[in-house]
């Protein structure tokens, strides 16, 4: 990989299709038949005011809309890439073009292994910072999104906590994805504006984003409210679907990822009717069902191909996509969550996911893991080094270099191969060195490379810190909005 492209992926090989091109019409089609002919029932009373205002048939009784197939398409037209990611150094900045790939963190989970101990225990607000401090050090780690719920802050306003503490402790971009109400969107935004300098900048430079799930079968929860403040700031909602296939969804992959698109389209047009214009991003975590135990896990391969279905519609409408993957229903770090999350990553980047969500998290997205978060960053850097694909031209064919070396010679110390030397992927956590070595050395696997990094990191890596008025200005609405953020 290029020096200048090592913060980043680039797509340089053909995508994956796992869908014919006439699949994804026939998803698109009856996605729009289900929302015209059975509607999808709306929570939230501003949702359906603004698609009974733009011509859908709205039943109050039962708060279903039956939403017009031409208002549908017309909205999705509004829909437009790239989209800026703003962070809060400036110099972190990325734009959801189509042609790179990233991660983020997932989040919500409600323990964490303890670094020192190894024991699971209740997530803290300090876990919160400290996560963001290792993601703010990887450089393959592109965006933040809390791995945990910290249980002991007021529950009503741990969003807000959040926030605080992920600011303080990582100057990438911030995900939301325990926000809510619209209470909760409105203080974190008035944090956000605190640190960017008021709304304008903040819509100019976008420093957080919001993770608003809608709800299988055919519905948009409470969490549209959210979506709506987030969109008229020009923060990007990310729009996620969550089939459980064979639960909440059919049990095929294409009647999932016909329901979740489904759901998608339909907030995204709320969105456009309430900002158009306004930028967001196609959103996707299946879960699929283990038949022999009825429950339910994120990396089967049914929920994979259903990932990987919801890319490729996201291409098809032409916005950016974030997906769930680097899913493993695991409980520490071992061969099965290495090759769960390989699959559950590698299929989405190879469909053109621009963001897979997950690196750090266990047990189906609820455990936080420090050596799985360093994994999972090894991984993704092996990743965007091979999706970048094979650049063929006369400097890397290296004809005339074959032809000066000859029979029996070697390539080192050539002045070829010390320049691409610096392309080369090197590991963090990787130990390739001879077993004598390795057993000399500990006999450490993996996730002990991987905990004595996290170490590392939290011992050594400096946080570019918020000025001190700003930290006042968070600390007063964190303080204002557990007052003022209705208990749950």
């Amino acid at each position: 990989m290029a020096a200048k492209d090592l913060q980043r992926g680039i797509f340089g090989m053909k995508r994956l299709d796992v869908m014919e091109s006439a699949g994804a019409d026939a998803i698109h089609i009856n996605s729009l038949y289900l929302l015209e002919h059975m509607g999808i029932k709306v929570v939230s009373d501003q949702g359906r005011r603004l698609l009974q205002e733009a011509g859908a048939d709205v039943d109050e009784k039962t708060k279903v809309c039956k939403i017009p197939s031409y208002l549908v398409e017309e909205m999705m037209r509004k829909c437009k890439r790239p989209v800026r990611i703003a962070s809060r150094d400036p110099k972190k900045d990325f734009v959801l073009d189509g042609s790179h790939c990233y991660t983020c963190t997932d989040g919500v989970g409600l323990s964490t292994i303890d670094l020192e101990t190894g024991e699971r225990r209740p997530s803290t607000k300090k876990d919160v910072g400290e996560s963001a401090k290792v993601v703010d050090h990887l450089p393959m780690m592109h965006m933040y999104n809390p791995l945990v719920t910290p249980l002991d802050v007021p529950e009503h306003a741990h969003p807000v906590h959040e926030f605080e503490a992920s600011m303080e402790n990582c100057s990438k971009h911030y995900t939301t994805g325990s926000t809510y109400k619209k209470e909760e969107a409105i203080y974190q935004l008035k944090m956000a504006e605190a640190i960017v300098g008021g709304e304008k900048e903040l819509r100019r430079r976008p420093i957080i984003s919001n993770l608003t799930c809608t709800t299988s079968p055919l519905v948009l929860g409470m969490t549209t409210d959210a979506a709506i403040e987030f969109s008229k700031r020009g923060c990007p909602p990310l729009l996620m679907a969550m089939p459980l296939v064979g639960a909440t969804a059919p049990m095929t992959v294409a009647g999932a990822t016909l329901l979740g698109n489904a759901q998608v389209i339909a907030c995204a047009t709320v969105l456009q009717l309430a900002a158009p214009g306004s930028p967001l991003c196609y959103s996707s975590e299946p879960m699929a069902m283990d038949v022999q135990t009825g429950l339910m896990e994120g990396l089967f391969p049914a929920a994979n191909m259903v990932r990987a279905a919801h890319v490729q519609m996201a291409r098809y409408y032409r916005i950016p996509i974030f997906i769930g993957g680097w899913g493993s229903c695991s409980k520490v770090p071992d061969v099965q969550s290495g090759y769960e999350k390989a699959f559950s990553a590698f299929i989405a980047y190879l469909a053109g996911a621009d963001i897979t969500s997950g690196p750090g998290l266990l047990e189906n997205w609820t455990v936080l893991s420090y050596e799985q978060l360093i994994i999972d960053h090894e991984m993704f850097t092996m990743m965007a080094d091979m999706l970048k694909g094979v650049d063929i031209n006369d400097d890397t064919m290296a004809l005339d270099v074959i032809e000066a070396v000859g029979h029996e010679g070697h390539f080192m110390g050539k002045k070829h191969t010390i320049d691409h030397a610096r392309e080369m992927w090197q590991p963090m956590v990787t130990d390739g060195q001879p077993y004598k070595n390795w057993k000399a050395a500990g006999c450490k696997n993996a996730a002990d490379h991987a905990r004595e990094k996290a170490k590392e990191i939290l011992k050594t890596h400096e946080v570019e810190p918020l000025a001190q008025d700003i930290r006042k200005d968070l600390a007063a609405l964190v303080e204002e909005a557990e007052k003022n953020i209705p208990a749950k």
